[in-house]
């Protein structure tokens, strides 16, 4: 029984009434070609069912497509709309996200080994803090473009990314001020974190900038869990009864915070003036639904967008771009619903 002979770029272009050049550019994404020839290359692609050998692509281009994201977990929100943002980019250059997720740094070094076998075109890693100057020098010495995206402050440029944290708590106290609160607490963080040490200095430089003067007492850090979040809150409020907003670090402790406001017989809102609603803005992201009533404010990081921009640069320098382009990254910003 004799094998079909498999399509060709020659019988695609034979079949479309265009050059194989006009056929490799459809397929690459590369060059400019009419909407109507791209559509007679498609349809001939359909017809005889062809399938680009990507092997023997990479052969001839030395790459591969392959951009490997690594991502220090799924669980956070943060993570999950940078990867929407990479992904989105990703998909939009004819390229191919390989998600590689991680937990140690040990883990890290496993999956970069992975990546490097795969010989990827690009690397992104995504940490909740900056990477270590042993992996960086070890991409560098690859000599591979790569980028990092990181939760906590660094310094940006073409190959770094990441969220100023003291903006946010800045931006969240100011709002507070404006809206006639002096007394703010800050719940929630591990005290390790330099996440967190970065979120206190914008909301004690913003108190000090008002000529309000930060009170350590209003400092309450993360609980083992939910509950004990919830009993730290209602001590909290207990001594210091005159409180009327109160900064959360995380969701977690924006959950553990509704609960103590609820336990101590106080409710989540703006009408502070009636000396029992307590405002509250979470220092990150939250759905709307997530709550019920109220809603909780929060501020938005722009994730998708980071994550955006960490692609299109990336791919830039796989493409060896001359001059690479850089997009400005929109700082962060409330989103104002019924909690302040």
């Amino acid at each position: 029984m004799m094998t079909k002979k498999k399509p060709t770029i020659s019988d695609v272009a034979k079949l479309a009434d265009v050059s194989p050049a006009a056929v490799s550019m459809a397929l690459s994404g590369k060059g400019r070609i009419s909407t109507w020839t791209a559509q007679r290359i498609n349809d001939a692609i359909d017809q005889l069912g062809y399938v680009r050998n990507n092997n023997a692509a990479a052969l001839r281009s030395g790459k591969t497509g392959l951009i490997a994201v690594m991502m220090h977990g799924l669980e956070r929100r943060f993570n999950l709309e940078v990867l929407q943002g990479l992904n989105a980019k990703i998909d939009c250059d004819n390229k191919v996200a390989f998600i590689l997720i991680y937990e140690t740094a040990l883990d890290l070094d496993n999956r970069l080994n992975i990546a490097l076998n795969y010989n990827v075109d690009g690397i992104i890693i995504v940490s909740p803090t900056h990477i270590s100057k042993s992996i960086e020098l070890r991409l560098q010495n690859q000599t591979i473009p790569f980028a990092t995206i990181a939760f906590t402050n660094q310094l940006s440029d073409h190959n770094h990314f990441c969220v100023d944290a003291a903006s946010v708590s800045a931006l969240a106290t100011q709002y507070l001020i404006d809206n006639g609160h002096i007394h703010i607490a800050f719940v929630g963080g591990n005290m390790k974190s330099y996440d967190r040490a970065e979120k206190l200095a914008g909301y004690f430089s913003t108190l000090r900038k008002n000529n309000i003067k930060d009170d350590r007492s209003l400092i309450l850090p993360e609980g083992d869990n939910l509950q004990n979040t919830a009993e730290g809150v209602e001590k909290l409020i207990s001594s210091h009864p005159w409180l009327t907003a109160i900064l959360c670090y995380d969701e977690l402790a924006t959950k553990g915070t509704v609960t103590g406001i609820n336990n101590r017989g106080r409710t989540v809102g703006k009408d502070n003036y009636i000396e029992r609603d307590i405002s509250l803005i979470a220092l990150e992201k939250i759905d709307e639904a997530e709550y019920g009533a109220p809603s909780i404010t929060c501020v938005d990081y722009s994730a998708f967008q980071m994550g955006w921009n960490a692609a299109h640069i990336l791919i830039q320098k796989i493409d060896n771009h001359q001059e690479i382009i850089t997009l400005s990254h929109p700082g962060p910003t409330l989103i104002l619903r019924n909690s302040a």
